[in-house]
Order: structure tokens, then sequence, then C-alpha cells
């Protein structure tokens, strides 16, 4: 059969990397983001392929209630059994560098999900990123805190986007320092029902308050990506919607 060319031909085993995506559902903390990314970093995983009538490959996806689209991927080949509950299994192997650069430069697709309805954890856009920044240095740590004091016209200017854009409800503002370069950047969280309008909202919020921030970069993210919950645990947002 044609199709056989698209057939699995490696057993992949994870043990770690699964333990460690378990670790992640359980407690989402920075510090087992942090193990996950770098384990992952090193790891290769399964693409499954869906074969078309025309007898051509195309990568599986998965949308959620919000229509976003997410490329799926399995860490191991037992975990892509569980699923394919006894079809073939069609895929190929690849890194994790390469789902970094896919998922983030490719428009409709907002990250990959990791053993869906098994450990599954959901990498999006925002994360793949961010991550995809820290790729290109040799040291693939930030850490996340409160600023000693804030730019003067911060809370109004704030204020004034959230009172012409209605689908965010609420912002934290934490400061961020990449380790390799010792570089700070203000990081806004931003919640709210805009998912469909993700990057546009992004950008149109970075665009307006860049001038008002003391001259640091920023970096803007929503706040239902993985990653944000330990950055927002027990955070009130520096400003909601009155």
């Amino acid at each position: 059969m044609a199709n056989e060319q698209y057939l699995l031909k490696e057993t992949l085993e994870n043990k770690k990397l699964n333990g460690l995506l378990n670790d992640v559902r359980v407690d989402p903390s920075e510090e087992n983001m942090l193990a996950l990314l770098r384990e992952a970093a090193v790891s290769r995983f399964i693409v499954p392929l869906i074969i078309s009538d025309d007898g051509k490959p195309v990568i599986q996806g998965m949308g959620n209630s919000k229509g976003q689209q997410f490329m799926v991927v399995f860490a191991d080949t037992k975990s892509y059994e569980v699923k394919a509950d006894g079809a073939p299994l069609y895929g190929v192997l690849t890194d994790f560098t390469e789902l970094v650069g896919v998922c983030s430069e490719n428009p409709n697709m907002e990250g990959f999900v990791i053993n869906p309805g098994l450990e599954e954890v959901l990498f999006g856009r925002d994360m793949l990123t961010m991550i995809a920044d820290m790729m290109r240095g040799d040291d693939d740590t930030a850490t996340v805190g409160d600023p000693d004091h804030y730019p003067p016209k911060l809370h109004d200017m704030l204020d004034e986007f959230l009172k012409v854009e209605p689908s965010v409800s609420r912002i934290w503002v934490r400061l961020m320092r990449v380790s390799k370069t010792n570089a700070v950047q203000w990081l806004f969280i931003l919640d709210g029902d805009y998912a469909e309008k993700k990057d546009y909202i992004h950008e149109t919020f970075s665009n307006f308050i860049r001038p008002y921030l003391d001259g640091l970069d920023l970096m803007c993210v929503s706040s239902d990506e993985e990653f944000t919950a330990d950055i927002t645990k027990g955070v009130d947002p520096y400003i909601e919607r009155r």
C-alpha cells in the first residue's frame, strides 16, 4: 500500500518527559515548567499524520471552543498507540526546535499540544515566541518579579486602553529579567475574551503602551498560556475594568 511510506518507522520512548508533563499538569509552577522545557529541548516527538483521500499526508490538528487550532504531537509511541486505538500509526519524528519554529511562524497555528487527552500540556503561541527567543541564546531561563516602581503614566494609560478595548478586562504588570543578557523588560499579561484576534490585540497594545515604559522593552502575553498561571498566582491584577 502507498500509505505504508508514512507509517511510523521507529519506537520512541520518553519516560522522563512524560513524568515532567504530568508534573506540569498537576502543578504548572515556574520550576516545573523550566524542568519540562529543559527536557523537551533535548527530546524528539511524534507528529501524527492523517492520510487524505488523495493519499497525501496531513498534520493532525485539534481545535478548542474559541476556534483556535493546535498541532497535535505525542511524547512517545505508547501515548500515540493509546489515542490511535488500533488504527495505523502514521507519523514522523521531529525535535522540539522544529516544533517551536513551525508553530511560531505559522499564523494559522496557535501552538501545539503534547499527548492530548493524556498528560496533555499545551504550548501556546505566546509561550513559543518566548521559547524561540530564548533558544537564540545560551541560557534558556528568565526570572519574573515585581518592579520597585512603575512609570508615572502607566496606570492612566492602561486605564485608557481598557476603555477603548472592551475585549480586555484585566492586566498584570511584572518585570522579567533574561539570564543570558541580564536584560530587563516589562511583562504584560492580558486577560479577557479576545482569542480570535490575539495577535491584533497584542500588537495594538504593545504599540500603544511602549512610549510610556521609560525606555524598557516589553513582552505581551495572554492569561490563558500555561506558564502564566504561576506568574499570576497570588498576584492581583495591576489594573482591571471598572
